[in-house]
């Protein structure tokens, strides 16, 4: 628990102080490592409240980074059920 805390505050210092790539492969990395990383996607969320354009096209609209991040806690927690460790 202590050290999902820890990713917590990290993630939200590189969201602040950080280039972006910095913030989503972070993320990324802290949704493979721990279990439902739910704090992934509610970052990602407000990385799309703040940062998104509203126009038409869906590459630049509202919810790119937040759908993506959705399908990668998807695939991983998918992967991580597959996986057998003896």
């Amino acid at each position: 628990m202590r050290k999902r805390i820890i990713a917590d505050f990290f993630v939200f210092c590189l969201f602040f102080w950080a280039p972006w790539w910095w913030t989503a492969a972070a993320v990324v990395v802290f949704m493979i490592l721990f279990e439902n990383y739910w704090e992934g996607a509610a970052l990602a969320l407000v990385a799309d409240s703040f940062y998104s354009l509203p126009e038409v096209s869906f590459w630049r609209g509202f919810g790119f980074l937040t759908l993506s991040s959705l399908l990668i806690l998807y695939v991983s927690s998918f992967v991580k059920s597959k996986i057998k460790i003896l």
